[in-house]
């Protein structure tokens, strides 16, 4: 009974990578094609189990057998090929083929995802009282924002549900696209095409200005330029928020850069730069060197960095 049920489970692992639409790959067996992708060489078979033991202390006590049985599973299924080096006796090394590459592609993809579709009603949430809490947002203000326009994410909702625009006021809110922008309407604004370094907005001019994940797809000379501009086209004692992704782990955030080219949710999949990330600290320094130091203020979301600047 227990063979068939393993036999059974071995055909399920074996479907086509490529038409497979789930996962039939623990997540020890995912850490182990990791690795061996890290990895510039093939890695002993006693290596890699020192490697996961010292990794994930709570697995120090697994036997060897356990761990040997995954590296046959993972063989078994053409994810990772056993090899001898010559010199080194009976050793097995063990190293990652094309399969392993793509199921590990395929994980990391699927697990990105779902880190943001996870986060996406908690950040439109802090979003929307941000704005309205501590920017004071209110639907007299002159308001801009600069994004790279993408109108489910980048207007909080809260703006489409206060702001009942007439003739009169509908041009006094911007949605300013930088050049990677897609040729989309965000409703309830003027939307208008700018360069960093160009804003055709006249001095003094906006109240608050929300500029959400522009900074990251900028060149470090562009996004300086940005911060500039939106210093220059607010009004004393106006606000501007600067809303950027926070470091991630590095494999994460490279495998993201590579598979997706921008978050589906958030930005176009095409950008004419690649993305930056920020740490709290390093946003906060680079607005501050604009506006002064005493005049920002910065909330850290973890996955998202918020940073508050008062011109004065």
């Amino acid at each position: 009974m227990s063979k068939n049920k393993d036999t059974s489970s071995n055909e399920t692992r074996k479907l086509d990578n490529k038409t497979s639409i789930y996962f039939s790959i623990s997540w020890l067996e995912l850490e182990v094609l990791k690795i061996l992708t890290k990895s510039q060489t093939s890695v002993y078979k006693g290596e890699m189990i020192n490697r996961l033991r010292s990794k994930y202390p709570e697995i120090s006590n697994k036997p060897e057998s356990s761990f040997y049985a995954i590296f046959d599973r993972l063989e078994e299924d053409n994810l990772v090929a056993l090899s001898e080096i010559k010199g080194e006796g009976y050793k097995k090394f063990l190293s990652i083929t094309e399969g392993g590459k793509f199921e590990l592609k395929k994980a990391i993809n699927w697990g990105i995802s779902t880190i943001f579709e996870g986060m996406i009603d908690e950040l439109i949430s802090v979003l929307n009282d941000f704005c309205v809490g501590v920017m004071g947002c209110l639907k007299e203000y002159d308001f801009g924002i600069i994004s790279p326009n993408n109108p489910e994410f980048l207007v909080p909702e809260r703006c489409n549900a206060c702001v009942q625009p007439t003739d009169e006021n509908l041009y006094h809110r911007f949605n300013i696209q930088m050049p990677f922008a897609k040729d989309a309407l965000v409703p309830f604004y003027q939307n208008i095409k700018a360069q960093p370094d160009n804003i055709p907005l006249k001095a003094n001019y906006l109240q608050r200005v929300l500029s959400v994940l522009s900074l990251g797809l900028l060149e470090e000379n562009h996004s300086n330029s940005l911060i500039t501009e939106v210093y220059r086209i607010l009004e004393t004692e106006g606000k501007a928020a600067f809303i950027e992704i926070v470091e991630f782990e590095s494999y994460l955030f490279e495998s993201l850069s590579k598979l997706t080219h921008g978050f589906d949710l958030f930005i176009p999949k095409k950008v004419t730069a690649s993305l930056t990330q920020f740490s709290p600290s390093i946003l906060k320094k680079k607005v501050a060197a604009v506006f002064g130091e005493e005049n920002i203020e910065i909330l850290d979301m973890r996955e998202f960095v918020f940073v508050l600047a008062t011109k004065r």
